[in-house]
């Protein structure tokens, strides 16, 4: 490449970056007048717009729109040897020089050599000037005003009836946003036959609130008003009685004494149940049903004959904890006799319970102590009760055991393990329904804090405007 070449390229960059600079002053200055009006009427009105990213866009789309069009316009090689002939003085030498670079022609050579030389004298940088156009004083302007656009007050136009319907709308997502939550009560409603009823409560906060509630404080106190009622069902449920009993069945079973270093799988099995730990109880009666199907009565005696004390203890200790002579001590004061209170304590009906009622009232008791003692008197049946058949099945295995019969002893074990299944099963469901309680109260407290935002006004944003 000749020198004058290398000084032509040099003056199109020149040329082409000052186009530029000049293109750019336009398009900033139409792309921040735009902004302006739009930062404008977002601040007037408290539209929730994002300015900023607004901003990059619009300056962005604004250089590259200045950029296609400089492209557009930029000058070829001709233009630029005129312009740099016409900065330095040189009379069109470059230019001339630049158009017989191509010919073969003596004379021609002798005009290119004579501009090459000439082109070594002379700095294009010095000639052609990087300039900023005065337009660019019109872009400058114009993002001064866009900057002036924030001191505006948001929502100075806004009207009273767009802030209602705003903070109605911001209420109405918040309530759905916390019932979204509450997928723990969800789960409770569709597998809980008794609390299934409310799940059509629960799906209507999630949807539309009712029309006619058209302060956000309403419809937080319709929500949490219907976040109470779920709560009140799922406490009634928790509170009924097979809930109540598999507790006082824990309680009951604190009694078994566990030892202090549990070896074999039917001490391990006292100490579960001390603990109240269903799971690991029918892990060790399956342990049990295992090391009964290895022994045999002739080979294996003195084991054998541990096994069977061991059941027979545990058997002896359940009957123990199943008893419930303070409860029957309470009922006789009463006036309730003896044998019925015994009658009742093993298998207690709801003809039973009335009646017993009736005898407390007579006795003189208040009504919250009739009921405080007669959900204690179905509470110790039932649990007494689940108890007393696993002492049995434990003394029948045990008796099982001793005779040699161990297909029967496992079958009594395997009667124990599936009331502790069942234990287990509604140890589960009671803690769900702990948790559900858990969620609803999480969500009560989620919708009253949104509220104590506000003050009770339902504005929590506006402070009063």
């Amino acid at each position: 490449m000749s020198h004058i070449e290398h000084s032509v390229r040099a003056a199109q960059r020149r040329m082409f970056t000052n186009r530029w600079l000049y293109c750019v002053s336009w398009t900033l200055t139409t792309a921040a007048g735009s902004y302006a009006a739009l930062a404008l009427f977002a601040r007037l009105y408290g539209w929730e717009w994002p300015l900023g990213w607004l901003a990059l866009a619009t300056g962005g789309a604004a250089l590259v729109v200045a950029t296609i069009w400089a492209l557009v316009g930029r000058p070829d090689a001709v233009v630029a040897a005129a312009a740099l002939d016409q900065a330095a003085g040189l009379r069109e030498r470059i230019s001339s020089g630049l158009y017989c670079s191509r010919t073969d022609d003596p004379f021609a050579q002798a005009v290119f050599q004579d501009a090459d030389a000439i082109s070594r004298s002379i700095t294009v940088r010095k000639h052609l000037r990087l300039r900023v156009p005065s337009s660019m004083t019109y872009a400058a302007i114009a993002a001064a005003i866009c900057g002036l656009m924030f001191l505006i007050r948001p929502g100075v136009l806004k009207t009273q009836a767009t802030t209602q319907r705003e903070e109605q709308n911001l209420a109405v997502q918040q309530t759905r946003a916390v019932v979204k939550q509450l997928d723990s009560v969800k789960r409770l409603t569709e597998k809980d036959p008794g609390l299934k009823e409310l799940k059509e409560d629960l799906e209507k906060l999630e949807k539309p609130l009712d029309g006619r509630l058209e302060k956000p404080g309403e419809i937080r106190h319709e929500a949490i008003k219907k976040i109470d009622k779920l709560a009140d069902a799922v406490r009634e449920r928790r509170e009924s009685a097979p809930y109540q009993d598999v507790q006082q069945l824990k309680n009951m079973l604190k009694r078994v004494k566990a030892p202090q270093n549990a070896e074999t799988p039917a001490e391990k099995l006292s100490k579960a149940l001390n603990n109240g730990d269903f799971k690991s109880a029918q892990e060790e009666i399956q342990a049990l049903k295992e090391q009964l199907a290895t022994l045999q009565k002739e080979q294996d005696p003195e084991q054998l004959k541990k096994l069977q004390e061991q059941l027979s203890d545990l058997s002896k200790q359940l009957e123990k904890a199943a008893d419930a002579k303070q409860l029957a001590e309470k009922l006789e004061q009463a006036g309730v006799k003896k044998e019925d209170v015994e009658r009742m304590l093993k298998n207690l009906t709801k003809q039973d319970l009335e009646q017993v009622k009736k005898q407390l009232e007579q006795q003189g008791m208040n009504q919250k102590q009739i009921e405080q003692l007669a959900k204690q008197l179905q509470q110790q049946s039932q649990a007494g009760s689940q108890a007393q058949k696993m002492s049995q099945a434990m003394q029948q295995a045990a008796n099982a055991a001793g005779q040699g019969q161990m297909g029967q002893a496992m079958s009594q074990l395997q009667s124990a393990g599936e009331q502790l299944s069942q234990a287990e099963q509604l140890e589960q469901e009671k803690n769900q329904l702990d948790s559900s309680l858990a969620d609803l109260q999480d969500a009560k407290n989620d919708l009253n804090n949104t509220c104590q935002q506000c003050n009770g006004t339902g504005q929590a944003k506006s402070g009063g405007t």
